[in-house]
Parts: structure tokens; C-alpha cells; sequence
């Protein structure tokens, strides 16, 4: 029997994914031992350790990168043959999987996904919600097939197939004095009841360094995990907050909020990109759906 059969190397991505036989387990619902005793099968064959093992779990070694990287492509191409066949079925083609930043939501179904399936109802699609270093990693892992992330690092592992500069603005409540200016120091805007995402999110990093670089200190009045909570406390004219423009843009022409540009260098050179895994040939589902979501979403807009 082939060492690297396609059951084996559906199994060895999920232990890649989680770090843990143990997890991978319960992942796959068999029995830890059974992957032990087929990982260790696969070890000999090919006469190299996959895995380092220790009391944390387990890590990849350099082959072990290499098989998830071939499983990967492996996972890529069924994927796409799948998607091929599905032209043949009434049901169309496969599903596209979006994980996206919570700040690109509204603009992803207003502007992408609506008019999309409009014109294309034979796609469906899963949306996940993750933070920027998350999405890497399920594009990188092959979890989804696209990611839309604000500011994310640079990676041979991804390709932005579109970007775009999007600094961060003040997004002020409409009565405010702060609503009718062209711009505003970030000093004078640290000096306002402020709510402001967690210390978990890239945003609230962006604007800190800028605040230290100023010699100023984060005294946000509320901090949470939600931008649609951000935006709540400014529609309730309770005080300001940070967002790419993009994220309060709906909110913005209905007048529930409005959105002012900072005078700060530091937080115009940050941008959104579209992500997929860098060298993968797209389904058909998923290349109709990057380039119209590139080319509709107003995040990929200058």
C-alpha cells in the first residue's frame, strides 16, 4: 500500500492542524492509537521521523512539512477536480470558504456576497469570523480558500490577489464637534471618550505604538472583542472610536455615525488585502468569487 494514501494524509493535516494526536482524535472520531500505530507505520516506510513529539504535543519536523505541504496540494486539486464536476450537476459547484475580519462583514455581504449570488446562485458559501493571524493560518492550512484580514504580515504562504490602502479614521458621533472637521490629530482624539478593541486585535496595537510614539497612554472609557459594539457606542453618541473607513462605511451614509480622517503617519500605510494560499490553483467557484469580490467590496477600494 501506497505510505502516503489519501486517508493518511487527510488525518496527518487535521494532527498538523491541532498540534495533539489526542485532539486529532476526537477531530476525526477514532481512536488516538489508531493514528499513533498508522503515523508510526508511515515513519518507517519512509525512513524519517514527521513529527516531534513532547509533553505540549506535537510539532512538524522539516519532512513533516514537506507531507503537509504535498497533502495540501493533494486537498487543492480534489477540491478543484470536485468543483470541475460540479458544472455536470444541477447542485453546481462546491462551497466557497470565507474567513473574514468582523470589520469587513457588512461590506462583504452588502457589497460582495449579495449582488454575487444574485448573479451566481449556484454558489454558496461559509463565512467564519477570525482575527487577522487566524485567517493566515486557515488560508495557509487550506481551512478556507480565501481570507480578508486588515494589516496582516507579509508570508510566502499567502498571495494578496487584492489590496488596498486603508487607514485608520476617527469615527466620531454625527453631533459631535469632531464630525464637521477634515481631520484630526490622534492626540486630540485620545482626549475624547474613547472605546476601543482589546489589546488582541492588530487596531488596538496600531494605535497604541502611534500613542506611545507620541508619549501618550490608551484610557478607552470601554474596550471589547466587538467592532459592531464599537460602533454601537458611537451611534449612541457616547464618544469615538478607531476603524478602518470601510468598517462604519454603511453606518456612515445612513448619518449614524461619521468618519473623520487622523493626522497621524503612522496609521495611513496599513491596508486590506483578499488572501489565498499562495501557488494554488482556484476552483472555478472560488476565482468568480475573488474577483468579484475585489473588484465590488468597498475595502478594495482606494
Amino acid at each position: 500500500m501506497d505510505a502516503l494514501d489519501s486517508r493518511f494524509l487527510r488525518e496527518f493535516l487535521v494532527v498538523a492542524r491541532e498540534g495533539s494526536i489526542r485532539r486529532a482524535a476526537e477531530r476525526l472520531n477514532i481512536a488516538p492509537s489508531a493514528i499513533s500505530r498508522k503515523l508510526a507505520e508511515v515513519e518507517a516506510r519512509l525512513g524519517v521521523a514527521l513529527v516531534a513529539r513532547s509533553a505540549q504535543g506535537i510539532t512538524l519536523t522539516d519532512a513533516g512539512r514537506l507531507v503537509r505541504e504535498h497533502a495540501l496540494v493533494q486537498q487543492d486539486e480534489q477540491t478543484f477536480l470536485l468543483d470541475q464536476i460540479g458544472k455536470f450537476r444541477e447542485a453546481g459547484g462546491q462551497v466557497v470558504r470565507i474567513a473574514v475580519g468582523e470589520g469587513f462583514a457588512a461590506d462583504l455581504m452588502q457589497n460582495g456576497l449579495a449582488p454575487l449570488g444574485a448573479s451566481h446562485p449556484h454558489l454558496r458559501f461559509r463565512i467564519d469570523l477570525a482575527g487577522t493571524e487566524e485567517i493566515q493560518r486557515r488560508v495557509v492550512e487550506g481551512e478556507v480558500d480565501l481570507g480578508i484580514a486588515y494589516n496582516p504580515v507579509p508570508t510566502e504562504a499567502t498571495r494578496s490577489v487584492a489590496f488596498a490602502r486603508q487607514p485608520l479614521c476617527a469615527v466620531v458621533p454625527v453631533g459631535s464637534p469632531l464630525a464637521a472637521r477634515e481631520h484630526i490629530p490622534l492626540a486630540e482624539m485620545l482626549a475624547e471618550p474613547l472605546a476601543m478593541l482589546d489589546a488582541r486585535h492588530g487596531i488596538r496595537t496600531l494605535v497604541a505604538r502611534a500613542a506611545s510614539d507620541l508619549g501618550l497612554a490608551l484610557r478607552p472609557q470601554v474596550e471589547t472583542s466587538s467592532i459592531a459594539a464599537l460602533i454601537r457606542y458611537v451611534g449612541a453618541g457616547m464618544g469615538g472610536t478607531f476603524l478602518p473607513r470601510f468598517s462604519a462605511s454603511i453606518q456612515a451614509e445612513r448619518g449614524e455615525v461619521a468618519i473623520v480622517d487622523l493626522d497621524e503617519e503612522s496609521l495611513q500605510h496599513v491596508s486590506a488585502h483578499l488572501m489565498v494560499r499562495a501557488r494554488r490553483r482556484l476552483p472555478q467557484s472560488a476565482a468568480v468569487t475573488v474577483d468579484y469580490l475585489a473588484a465590488h467590496m468597498v475595502a478594495f477600494r482606494d
